[in-house]
């Protein structure tokens, strides 16, 4: 049970825990659009394709403002132990999602 002094703290542990999130979605936006520039990868969500496909400034939008939504929310509500679950499977997620874009970026590298 959290008392009036450890919420802060863990408010503020969410919001960075949200904060890497975050991070993490731009650094696969990034690496996919790198990727798909360079024609190194094709896009696997068809939802995604078309939005790349429609607008790269859309895409970014797209990939970015789920998370920033988040992080707002999360300043104004109280998170459910669901919620936290929820965030910390998106966070593995996103964490092998990277390692995926880093370890096809290696390969490419290693081939050129």
């Amino acid at each position: 049970m959290e008392t009036a002094k450890t919420l802060p703290q863990s408010k503020d542990r969410l919001l960075n825990t949200c904060f890497l999130l975050f991070c993490l979605c731009l650094m696969d936006a990034l690496f996919t659009d790198l990727g798909l520039r360079n024609g190194h990868i094709q896009e696997s969500n068809p939802f995604v394709r078309y939005i790349y496909d429609l607008s790269i400034v859309l895409f970014y939008f797209v990939k970015l403002s789920l998370p920033f939504f988040l992080f707002t929310l999360m300043r104004f509500v109280k998170p459910s132990s669901n919620l936290k679950n929820l965030i910390v499977i998106a966070i593995i997620v996103y964490v092998v999602v990277i390692s995926i874009h880093i370890s096809w970026i290696v390969i490419m590298t290693a081939f050129i």
